[in-house]
């Protein structure tokens, strides 16, 4: 018997009650959610998308792999039911995939496994987030299909894997570029594998052909559009309010000082008088504006791109945007290179809070019953209305899941903490060790790379918590029935 059919017999045969069960809760549910959520909501960069795919935009402010999506969708249909229902397949496929897989490798006891596949078809983050036109749900679900394959391919590198590995990514990277760290870990892991080494070769070489395909046609059009070769001018403005939280905790002396080049110094006299006039931090947290000078159009970064362009109103957003990304990103690296110490301290630092305590800038309760609809979103979805409704119910409520992704972090620390620590890697295997190993260096990287790049919210969550709910209470039941062991043959020898 062969290990794919093995893993179809251990699916579809010694667990198809499971799986009938769970596709019958799956489709139950989605019911339910449309009774009470009639309408794919819209809300904050969902607009965006819609306005990209509406004019068939190559280029954007955000990867343009999702509103690619939205496009070949409205080709079939215009009702907004048919990108939810795509994306709840997708993601909830991905998860049931993720799950199954997990059992298969790692063989949790039976009430371990039922209580992971409890929390994560019960997990109410995890069920509506597809029900928002968003990147995040569609961004999780390549995500975890790339975290499963490789999972796979750890088992049993086939040449299939690797492909597959590489395509997930990609999809992924193209929605969302929160996955360029993703080779760092596919890379290393296909170099050292079994297998033939121009299999291996021709695996790296597609990504690579991928990644810099990908980037050099969007580098183009950018040059094309606003004369400037970038890649993603959003990362510009992205940096720059990392560095303005910063900045704002300097005294008004010490920013004094800092000289800019010549082609930043409107920019930054406009940035000292913001601050100046700005309420300190101890009247308004940074968390509170974690996105407030990227995205507010108060925000001395948003006003410095009006006087930039003094025909704003005629200017397209897209040229607006992008034509400014650049600036602001040297802009950035000139406050970061003058207190290095001070952006450590009231950034990244502050960053690691966040991380385990990420901000809920969705709730996805409604207390007005619905959510206005703008005029290209109701022309592109073919809404009669200017006003999408929905349930004023707060059982989908999200509000306490930060607490949730806290918990579920140190479960999964504590988890592969206690694994080295109590030698199960002496008994559990190489299998076993290696998905240890991946599931510590993602998590890890994960860490890393939000820490400096990006405050945290908790949508960005989603496929971190689901690896976490798969993967934490395995590891968790290894550790303990490791540590139990000593103690049972203790209580034996006694007697």
């Amino acid at each position: 018997m062969t290990r794919d059919s093995s893993f179809k017999d251990f699916v579809f045969r010694q667990h198809r009650g499971l799986v009938f069960f769970s596709i019958c809760f799956l489709i139950l549910h989605y019911i339910l959610l449309k009774i009470f959520f009639p309408h794919t909501i819209v809300i904050g960069d969902g607009h965006h998308y819609v306005r990209v795919a509406m004019n068939n935009m190559e280029i954007s402010g955000w990867p343009i792999g999702y509103p690619k999506l939205l496009e070949g969708v409205h080709l079939l249909t215009k009702g907004d039911w048919a990108v939810g229902l795509l994306q709840y397949v997708l993601l909830e496929g991905a998860v049931l995939y993720f799950y199954f897989t997990v059992c298969f490798l790692l063989r949790p006891g039976k009430w371990v496994g039922l209580a992971m596949l409890f929390f994560l078809l019960l997990n109410p983050f995890i069920l509506f987030i597809s029900n928002y036109v968003l990147s995040d749900g569609l961004f999780a679900a390549f995500t975890v299909l790339w975290f499963t394959v490789t999972l796979w391919y750890i088992y049993h590198p086939r040449p299939l894997f690797i492909y597959l590995t590489v395509i997930f990514f990609f999809l992924a990277y193209t929605i969302r570029y929160y996955a360029m760290f993703y080779p760092l870990i596919s890379i290393p892991l296909i170099l050292f594998s079994r297998g033939r080494w121009w299999i291996k070769l021709t695996g790296i070489a597609l990504g690579v052909i991928l990644v810099v395909s990908f980037r050099a046609y969007t580098i183009g059009l950018f040059q094309r559009s606003i004369g400037q070769e970038t890649f993603s001018p959003l990362s510009g403005w992205r940096l720059a309010g990392n560095a303005l939280i910063m900045y704002r905790h300097l005294p008004a002396e010490q920013r004094a000082l800092d000289m800019p080049p010549a082609y930043l110094q409107p920019l930054h006299r406009m940035v000292l008088h913001d601050l100046a006039v700005m309420p300190s931090p101890d009247m308004v947290p940074d968390r509170m504006l974690v996105n407030y000078f990227t995205f507010q159009a108060s925000s001395p970064l948003s006003r410095y791109c009006q006087v930039f362009f003094g025909d704003y109103v005629t200017t397209k957003e897209i040229k607006r945007w992008t034509s400014v990304g650049q600036l602001y990103h040297d802009y950035a690296l000139f406050l970061i290179r003058r207190h290095p110490v001070d952006y450590c301290r009231y950034f990244v630092v502050q960053g690691i809070d966040w991380y385990f305590h990420p901000k809920v800038d969705i709730t996805n309760v409604f207390p007005e019953g619905g959510v206005p609809i703008l005029a290209e979103t109701k022309k592109w979805f073919g809404y009669t209305a200017n006003w999408s409704g929905n349930s004023t119910g707060k059982f989908y409520s999200i509000t306490y899941f930060p607490t949730v992704v806290t918990i579920l972090n140190w479960l999964l620390i504590l988890g592969i903490a206690g694994f080295f620590f109590c030698r199960c890697y002496k008994t559990a295997g190489p299998l076993v060790n290696k998905i240890v190993i991946l599931a510590a260096v993602f998590w890890v990287t994960d860490f890393l790379f939000i820490i400096f790049t990006t405050p945290y919210l908790l949508r960005y969550a989603i496929s971190g918590m689901i690896f976490n709910i798969g993967l934490a209470p395995v590891l968790l039941e290894r550790v303990w029935l490791a540590a139990a062991v000593p103690v049972v043959k203790v209580i034996q020898y006694d007697s």
